[in-house]
């Protein structure tokens, strides 16, 4: 419990509680005092905590009517905003309305004043056609213009019956054309004709177009007897020459894969130079008696390997042989197998293990496909010399 101090004395006060009243069904009612006995002064408590209670509602409702009446300032400055900005766009659009108004009046008007001075202009040229047939003729102007009428009715008159007459001469050719069919079948007929014709003539031995056909017919048949026997030499001659040159070796004068070889050889030839590189560096000798444990030794062998394969790829460069692939394939499955082997705590012989195998792999798929397609297709570039004959 906190000890409270006199604010007079500054002496410790006792806490008591006193009866003040009673309430309505007569229960007393008690309040705390701070009683001071050197001073003689109370102090009732609760009464100064309602009081505090009682001021700190009185600022809260306080900040909340302040905090309504920003709010309620606010919105109206916004609601008075709003309105700003929409009698302004009403004042806009109405500017826009009465400006396009008066652009499509003036350009009613501008119409109505073009109209007026065509009337204008045709009533001049009417009167000034009236007043010269009347001078021209001597006649008066009630009668001349009883004749420029009658004249304007006799050119309508004229226009109407040359449309009628159009209208109906395109209808006569219409029906005139309509029964003759189209071109197709007009040339269809026309063949037809010309080919039972033709039968017609046919059938006379004594006709010319009969003796005409049977000449055709010899003439075509003996040029396909001399193309037969032209392509059974020309077959006899090719079958010999095919003969002869079986008896000697097909050497190929351009070796398959042949830049694949030189990149290999190129690749290995670079490991090898990193691999005596590490070698000399990592160091050939130990301190036993077993020189081969050596980890420099391990990396020269390797680079010996790498070395061999380069070699051979570059000696057999020029020969279309299978074991120009096998070979070095061979060489380094054995690397690989050594360094793999042998790498112990040493990173880069397991990596040289690793592109060894990737070399003997590629090897093996250059070897594979070096074989395949060997064998020259004769059907491809062969021409039966019977084809044309039973194609006709």
């Amino acid at each position: 419990m906190i000890n409270m101090k006199c604010p007079i004395c500054g002496k410790d006060l006792d806490l008591q509680n006193k009866q003040i009243g009673t309430s309505e069904n007569g229960d007393p009612i008690f309040n705390e005092y701070a009683i001071c006995h050197s001073c003689k002064k109370q102090w009732n408590l609760d009464k100064q905590r309602a009081k505090k209670i009682a001021a700190k509602k009185a600022a809260e409702e306080k900040a909340k009517a302040e905090a309504a009446a920003r709010a309620a300032e606010e919105k109206a400055k916004a609601e008075a905003a709003a309105r700003a900005a929409e009698e302004k766009a009403k004042a806009e659009a109405a500017a826009r309305a009465a400006e396009e108004k008066a652009k499509a009046d003036a350009a009613t008007r501008a119409a109505e004043e073009k109209r007026a001075a065509r009337r204008e202009a045709k009533a001049r040229a009417r009167k000034e056609a009236i007043a010269r047939l009347a001078a021209d003729k001597g006649i008066s102007e009630e009668e001349a213009e009883r004749i420029l009428k009658e004249r304007a009715r006799a050119r309508k008159a004229a226009a109407q019956k040359a449309a009628t007459d159009a209208t109906a001469t395109d209808n006569s050719e219409e029906q005139k054309y309509g029964n003759i069919p189209a071109e197709e079948i007009r040339d269809k007929r026309e063949k037809a004709v010309r080919k039972g014709y033709e039968d017609m003539l046919a059938t006379d031995p004594d006709s010319k177009a009969a003796k005409k056909k049977k000449k055709e017919e010899a003439e075509t048949a003996k040029a396909k007897e001399d193309v037969k026997s032209r392509k059974m030499d020309d077959y006899d001659d090719e079958k010999s020459s095919d003969d002869e040159d079986d008896e000697y070796e097909y050497v190929d004068e351009y070796p398959r894969f042949r830049p694949g070889r030189i990149i290999l050889g190129i690749i290995s030839l670079l490991a090898f130079g990193f691999c005596i590189y590490k070698g000399f560096v990592t160091g050939l000798s130990t301190s036993g008696a077993d020189v081969t444990s050596a980890p420099g030794m391990n990396y020269v062998i390797v680079a010996l390997c790498m070395l061999v394969t380069a070699l051979l790829y570059f000696i057999m460069n020029n020969r279309d042989t299978l074991f120009a692939f096998l070979i070095p394939m061979i060489v380094y499955i054995g690397s690989a197998v050594f360094a793999f082997l042998k790498h112990g705590d040493e990173f880069e012989l397991l990596i040289l293990a690793g592109v060894s195998g990737v070399l003997a792999v590629i090897s093996l798929i250059l070897a594979i496909a070096s074989r395949g397609g060997d064998d020259y297709d004769d059907e491809d570039d062969y021409d039966d010399p019977f084809e044309e004959e039973h194609d006709n």
